[in-house]
């Protein structure tokens, strides 16, 4: 029985068949299972054109946990892959380097290294080198986990299906449930893909409403850690220092001066969600 990956889509065009084009080229065969949320740029037809199913999801219709579950339903195996259609395999290997690992039974899922594409800006592909890398940025951190470039265990998803009342980081939600029952979340950084986005500021702010609203619900919080200014003033004060130190080491001073600005659009945004989570969760 050939493996099963999970890809989602919407108007992803052109960097879908740079990626389609990837997977394609693996070292092992799959079917592929894609979701594609009314795609009006060709986006679809490209899926279809190698999936071995194409599932419509209606526009306004898109909930990350239910299309997961979804997912989930519509495939089979013990292993499951996703791949989001902007993440490009770098190599012939992905796919296999993420089965092997996430057939552990003591792992209920595993992700992948991202590297960003050439011409990122610097504060996002600096970013993205941080939280992945060799995987020693983000080993202390509370929790870490992408579902971009990944594969989960079926049996740990049968007892425990995504959140579907979560409209960002639902995979964060899943995989630290997955944690607290005992199960390990395994990084695997020669699975790699190339993955970043250029946001604009208006978006920077409302993706990191959107995490911080979730991350309210997700997680529990002292005092002190709900505290503005160790929520959201010292974390602000420490990513601009270590940004002037980086970026400056590596020339980037337009992106040193925009350090400070665009570190305090992402902490007003989180700091506004994590509010509103903090309300829902009470409710």
């Amino acid at each position: 029985m050939k493996p099963c990956v999970v890809m989602r889509a919407r108007n992803d065009m052109p960097l879908i068949r740079q990626t389609l084009e990837a997977l394609a080229s693996q070292s092992i065969p799959f079917d592929l299972v894609a979701f594609d949320n009314a795609s009006t740029d060709g986006t679809r037809d490209a899926l279809a054109a190698i999936a071995t199913r194409v599932v419509d999801v209606p526009a306004g219709a898109y909930v990350p946990g239910r299309v997961l579950n979804q997912a989930m339903r519509a495939t089979r195996g013990d292993v499951v892959a996703f791949l989001n259609s902007d993440c490009t395999p770098t190599d012939a290997t992905w796919l296999a380097r993420l089965l092997e690992a996430g057939a552990d039974p003591a792992v209920a899922a595993v992700f992948g290294r991202q590297v960003p594409r050439p011409g990122c800006h610097p504060i996002h592909a600096m970013d993205t080198e941080r939280a992945y890398g060799d995987g020693s940025g983000h080993r202390n951190w509370r929790h870490f986990f992408s579902m971009a470039s990944s594969a989960i265990r079926r049996q740990v998803w049968e007892s425990m299906p995504f959140d579907e009342t979560l409209q960002y980081s639902e995979d964060i939600d899943w995989t630290w449930r997955a944690r607290q029952a005992g199960l390990e979340i395994r990084y695997v950084p020669q699975a790699v893909v190339l993955h970043s986005h250029d946001y604009s500021l208006r978006q920077l702010y409302r993706r990191h409403e959107g995490e911080g609203r979730a991350d309210a619900r997700i997680f529990d919080w002292s005092q002190w850690e709900k505290n503005v200014v160790r929520f959201s003033v010292l974390p602000w004060g420490r990513q601009v220092l270590h940004d002037w130190r980086d970026l400056g080491a590596a020339g980037h001073w337009g992106a040193v001066i925009e350090a400070p600005v665009i570190r305090a659009i992402q902490a007003a945004g989180r700091r506004a969600g994590f509010v509103e989570g903090g309300k829902e969760r009470l409710r």
